[in-house]
């Protein structure tokens, strides 16, 4: 499917921010990258693999860009969200596409349209990520290539409700997503089209919930945690309980814990980004990633002691 230059916004100037807008912006697209400090991005560079590559995009405040966008990228850590999301609708017209890349239980989960301050969802594109980019200094970013890389796409739809798309690769029941697919594979990024989206959030919160906090408390990296036997049982059991969580919400995971856990082996020797907030003073994603399904585990009567463990253990380590 031939692509097209577009007008693109990154909300949010962090690894993902910095990886997406440049691999857009090395594809000709015009792209404004827009965070809350700018240091070092105007020099940002990507290291992936053998190859060092400058990030040709534009930075600027949030308050300085400028819409119509075709599409507008979130990346900003799901706290930084509420204050930004009303905003977000008029950088856009009626053809933007408004694209979150975000972890946990997302702002849509229990969203109606009626409530406004949001983007409308018909032209939402969540995107649920399974990629290894850590920030390593100011406007330096490291990308790690594994075979598992993904950066799944899918409208998304309110808890009890069916995502109203075709099966996987059907582009004429949204072309407009297909198209912003189309053109992200174009530039290097591995994205894939999902039809329900939904399964695959729990997919990813299944590690979330569980590495991240338990990095953030130990210090110890994603392949440390799956390799060592008392850790990797922690892990286990706390999969199984998100595992669960997902399967009363009507979205069963589309991996088995034994199945996150080996592919977290694959990753290595990478430190998730909660542990790198943590060891940067930032505040961490507490409540998307464990308060929030905590919450819905309560609703449904499920018990969740691991993740309980781990929510009390991260607020001592410095989470909120």
């Amino acid at each position: 499917m031939p692509t097209e230059a577009r007008r693109i916004a990154i909300v949010g100037g962090g690894s993902l921010g910095l990886f997406v807008g440049g691999r857009l912006a090395r594809a000709g697209n015009e792209v404004h990258i827009a965070g809350r400090g700018r240091e070092g991005l105007p020099q940002a560079v990507a290291a992936e693999g053998d190859e060092a590559w400058q990030v040709p995009a534009r930075f600027l405040a949030v308050d300085e860009l400028r819409g119509p966008y075709a599409q507008v990228v979130v990346t900003v850590k799901s706290h930084d969200l509420p204050p930004l999301l009303p905003a977000l609708a008029a950088l856009g017209d009626g053809r933007s596409q408004f694209v979150f890349l975000q972890n946990g239980v997302p702002w849509w989960w229990t969203h109606k349209e009626a409530d406004g301050g949001a983007p409308p969802l018909a032209r939402t594109v969540a995107v649920v990520v399974h990629h290894a980019v850590e920030r390593t200094a100011p406007g330096r970013i490291r990308v790690r290539r594994t075979g598992s890389d993904r950066y799944l796409c899918g409208r998304p739809a309110a808890a009890g409700q069916v995502a109203q798309a075709a099966q996987v690769g059907d582009a004429a029941a949204d072309p407009a997503l297909a198209a912003l697919v189309a053109g992200w594979q174009a530039a290097g990024i591995p994205a894939e089209q999902r039809a329900d989206i939904r399964a695959e959030v729990w997919g990813k919160l299944m590690g979330n919930a569980t590495l991240n906090p338990l990095s953030a408390i130990t210090g110890a990296t994603v392949g440390e945690l799956a390799g060592t036997r008392e850790t990797r049982e922690v892990l286990l059991a706390g999969m199984a309980e998100i595992a669960r969580i997902a399967a009363a919400e009507g979205c069963p995971s589309p991996t088995t814990p034994q199945q996150r856990v080996a592919r977290a082996e694959l990753v290595g020797a990478v430190r998730t980004s909660m542990l790198q907030d943590r060891l940067a003073g930032r505040r961490l994603e507490t409540d998307a990633l464990l308060a929030a399904p905590i919450a819905i585990a309560d609703a449904h009567g499920i018990a969740v002691p691991v993740l309980r463990t781990l929510l009390a253990g991260l607020r001592f380590a410095g989470g909120r």
